[in-house]
């Protein structure tokens, strides 16, 4: 209790417990005996108003000011800045290898691959659900214990000045950075702007290891800080980490020949396309820089398990339902209609808008229809304002069984079409919620 008024810099009201934390909430569903509970102030809750029903099962409440319930409080000025602060007071105190992931495109693939590569040698946490911002990134260093090595931790951004606060709270070891695509340049303008953006990260590392991308021009001419170094990984070109020999095996699994400097071992990974591949050898790359040998990174690609949202597949009346509704990006996009081009039997694409693309909007979502067009999709449909675009190109460049309809209209037409032996594509960005429109078909 100590620690986390030493953390937040609060004043206390009440006598603070002695016993030690068991965990820090801030959902009152989740206090427990020796819990902390952080009061935050939503624009629907105000987590002030929960105290009062969960007093006897808390040690302490974080609160922004006093609260009438006999509990001991901790008063700070913001307890959203208290969840970050206390997030990075355990990362000091932890000593982990952090190692921070951030991208425009493939995060939560590098993010899970690397999870799976550094478990061969270390004891490891890593990002859950979409906790990768000033808020969830401390919720998962809440999860630490004793027993962790090291940490894998997602790093998203929408706006400049966000790095800042989100690297200042992970301090990672080890930064990968994916790619720097037109993502969120609503607010970052362009890509020299999301390069700007993502690397604000770099000022608050605590080790000296970049892992970049050389296939991505922004990253590739990238100019590394004073006492920096990187280990580029790519297909094309002469990385340090790369990859020949690649072979897909329709949607399930692409086989290749893994090389980290002078040493190469084959591979199979459990997912399919070129961009699984390029996210294998990030992880590699990481896996190389702690130390493991190429025969335990091996072990840890071929064991990668898709997470639910992420090309996840549904089984459903003896079609193949792919679940990619966690978000998207144009180039995650077309990356995923290349793997659904892999697919036996009819190839079927539901996709929505791809939000925060700014004045790049409507020509963005164009050439995603024209991907979808050369890429002979069967049937194409979307939903959604921008979506309407990715139709009217599509349909434009000579695909003929396009349809741009609303969420339900989507829902009875998927159902009348779909049919034994066909593969579904679902994707859009999360705000479009497209997964609801998957249990409304496969709901009985």
């Amino acid at each position: 209790m100590k620690e986390i008024v030493e953390a937040v810099s609060g004043s206390v009201k009440g006598e603070l417990p002695s016993a030690d934390v068991k965990s820090i909430v801030i959902d009152s569903r989740q206090a427990e005996e020796n819990s902390v509970f952080i009061a935050l102030v939503g624009e629907k809750a105000d987590g002030h108003n929960y105290i009062a029903g969960i007093a006897d099962r808390i040690s302490c409440a974080v609160v922004e000011h006093e609260v009438d319930v006999d509990v001991p409080q901790i008063i700070v000025p913001s307890t959203y800045k208290a969840v970050g602060a206390i997030g990075a007071y355990i990362r000091k105190k932890s000593g982990v290898t952090v190692v921070g992931v951030t991208g425009s495109v493939g995060k939560t693939s590098v993010k899970e691959l690397t999870a799976s590569v550094l478990s061969q040698g270390f004891n490891v946490l890593k990002t859950e659900k979409n906790h990768n911002n000033e808020l969830g990134l401390p919720l998962t260093l809440f999860r630490l214990t004793e027993e962790h090595q090291a940490a894998v931790l997602e790093m998203g951004i929408s706006y400049f000045g966000e790095m800042t606060r989100v690297s200042a709270i992970a301090m990672p070891d080890i930064a990968i950075f994916t790619n720097i695509e037109n993502v969120h340049t609503e607010n970052l303008v362009d890509r020299d702007g999301v390069l700007r953006a993502k690397t604000e990260l770099v000022a608050n590392m605590r080790g000296d290891t970049l892992i970049l991308n050389a296939e991505d021009d922004k990253l590739a001419g990238y100019k590394l800080p004073d006492g920096k170094k990187a280990v580029y990984y790519g297909i094309d070109g002469h990385a340090f980490v790369t990859a020949s020999d690649i072979v897909y095996h329709g949607m399930d699994s692409t086989s290749f020949k893994l090389s980290i400097g002078d040493e190469s071992i084959d591979v199979l990974l459990p997912a399919s396309g070129r961009h699984m591949v390029l996210d294998s050898l990030a992880a590699a790359a990481a896996g190389h820089v702690l130390g493991l040998s190429i025969d335990k990174i091996k072990k840890g690609i071929e064991s990668y398990v898709t997470i639910s949202g992420r090309m996840s597949r549904i089984n459903y009346r003896g079609a193949v339902i792919i679940d990619d509704c966690y978000n998207a990006s144009p180039t995650s996009m077309t990356a995923s209609l290349n793997v659904l081009a892999k697919a036996e039997g009819r190839k079927i694409a539901l996709l929505g808008d791809m939000l925060e693309l700014g004045e790049r909007s409507d020509e963005l979502h164009e050439n995603v229809g024209r991907a979808a067009a050369e890429l002979k999709i069967d049937l194409l449909i979307t939903v959604g304002s921008s979506a309407k675009r990715i139709a009217e190109a599509a349909r434009a460049a000579g695909l003929e069984n396009v349809y741009n309809v609303s969420n339900a209209e989507a829902a009875d037409l998927i159902k009348r079409e779909l049919r034994e032996g066909d593969t579904l594509l679902v994707k859009a960005s999360r705000g479009m919620a497209l997964e609801k429109i998957i249990e409304a078909v496969t709901k009985e």
